[in-house]
C-alpha cells in the first residue's frame, strides 16, 4: 500500500500524554504516513518531544507555531499535508494499531469520501485491545449521512474518527477562535461528500480529562456550538431542503440545552447576556418554517417562545435534558 495518507496532530499541553499518542500512530499497520506534529506554542516540553520524534522517524515533521487553538493547528497541517487522505488525531489520544488500515481499505473497497469509525472513551484506565467482533461496513449518501448526523446517532460530528478524501480541504478548513469547531465543520465535510461510510470496529480512544478544552466549566463561549448549529440549519435549508425541519428541531433543542445550562452554571451578568444570545437565535429560527414535532417537545418549544426563562427553569426542576 504505497498511498500516502497524512496524519494530522495539533499539540499544546500534554507532555504526559503525547508519546503514548505519537507511538501509537508510528506503530499503525499502515506504514505510508506523513505524520504532521503541530506545535501550538506549547508552554511545556511537547515542542521538545516533538522535535525528539522527528529525528527518530523520518515520516515525522513538525511546525512550531505560536498559539492560535485548535482549528488554526489543524489548517496549519493541512496546508503542508501531501497525503491523498487525511487523518486528525488529538495529542492525548490513542489510535488502535489496524484504525489506518482499516479506514483505508474501507474507503478503497467503497470508493468512499469519509470513512468513519466508532471509538471509545476512557480516562486514566487505557484500554485493552481494539474491537474484534464481526465488522460491518454501511454505505451512505451524503443526504442520508447528514440525516443520521442531525440525530447524532450513526454518525458524530468529531473530528478524529474519521479519514478524509484530500479534495475535501480544497475548499474547506476549520474554523477559527471557535470552540466546537467539529460541529462548525463536519456537516460541510458530508455536505460534499459523494459516499460516506460508517464501520462498527471501535478504533480511536478517546482521552476524557479535567484540563482539557471540552472538560472545563461551561461559559459563555460554549454557545459557539449553538452558532454553529443555527449555520448548519440555514446550509440544509438552502442545500438540503428536505432536512430542515430536522435541523430546525436539533437547533431549538440545543437553545433548551444552553438555556438551562447558563441558568444553572452561569453568574447574573454572563448568565443574562447568554439568554439574550440564545433568545435571539431562538425567535428567529422557530419562526422560520412550522414546527413538526410530537406534541410533548412541542409543548417545551412552545414554553420556551413564551418565556424561555421560565422554560429552563422548569426543565432544570423537573431534571428534563440536562
Amino acid at each position: 500500500m504505497d498511498t500516502l495518507i497524512s496524519v494530522i496532530i495539533p499539540v499544546y499541553k500534554v507532555e504526559n500524554y503525547l508519546e503514548k499518542c505519537i507511538v501509537s500512530v508510528v506503530e499503525q499497520t499502515y506504514q505510508t504516513l506523513e505524520i504532521i506534529l503541530v506545535d501550538d506554542g506549547s508552554p511545556d516540553r511537547c515542542g521538545a518531544i516533538c522535535d525528539e520524534w522527528e529525528k527518530k522517524d523520518k515520516r515525522i515533521k513538525v511546525i512550531h507555531k505560536s498559539n492560535g487553538g485548535l482549528s488554526e493547528a489543524r489548517n496549519y497541517g493541512l496546508d503542508i499535508a501531501q497525503g491523498t487522505y487525511i487523518v486528525f488525531v488529538d495529542s492525548d489520544d490513542l489510535i488502535a494499531p489496524t484504525m489506518i488500515e482499516k479506514l483505508f481499505v474501507t474507503s478503497q473497497k467503497y470508493e468512499a469520501d469519509i470513512v468513519e469509525c466508532k471509538y471509545f472513551c476512557f480516562t486514566d484506565i487505557l484500554p485493552g485491545k481494539e474491537n474484534r467482533e464481526a465488522e460491518t461496513s454501511t454505505v451512505y449518501t451524503s443526504e442520508e449521512a447528514l440525516s443520521l448526523l442531525l440525530d447524532e446517532s450513526v454518525f458524530k460530528y468529531t473530528v478524529w474518527n474519521k479519514l478524509y478524501c484530500r479534495k475535501i480541504f480544497e475548499t474547506l478548513r476549520f474554523e477559527v477562535g471557535k470552540l466546537h469547531e467539529d460541529v462548525f465543520f463536519t456537516y460541510q465535510a458530508f455536505g460534499i461528500s459523494k459516499r460516506i461510510i460508517k464501520i462498527d470496529d471501535c478504533l480511536y480512544y478517546y482521552r476524557q480529562r479535567s484540563g482539557s478544552i471540552m472538560g472545563s466549566g461551561f461559559s459563555i463561549r460554549n454557545l459557539d456550538s449553538m452558532e454553529a448549529r443555527k449555520r448548519q440549519y440555514y446550509y440544509m435549508k438552502e442545500n438540503y431542503p428536505e432536512l430542515s425541519g430536522k435541523a430546525q428541531s436539533q437547533l431549538m433543542g440545543n437553545c433548551l440545552y444552553f438555556g438551562q445550562k447558563a441558568v444553572l452554571c452561569l453568574a447574573p451578568e454572563e448568565r443574562e447576556a447568554a439568554l439574550q444570545i440564545i433568545l435571539d437565535v431562538y425567535d428567529v429560527i422557530y419562526n422560520s418554517q412550522p414546527i413538526h414535532e410530537r406534541k410533548k417537545q412541542k409543548f417545551w418549544y412552545d414554553l420556551a417562545k413564551w418565556n424561555l426563562r421560565f422554560c429552563c427553569k422548569i426543565r432544570n426542576w423537573l431534571k428534563i435534558g440536562i
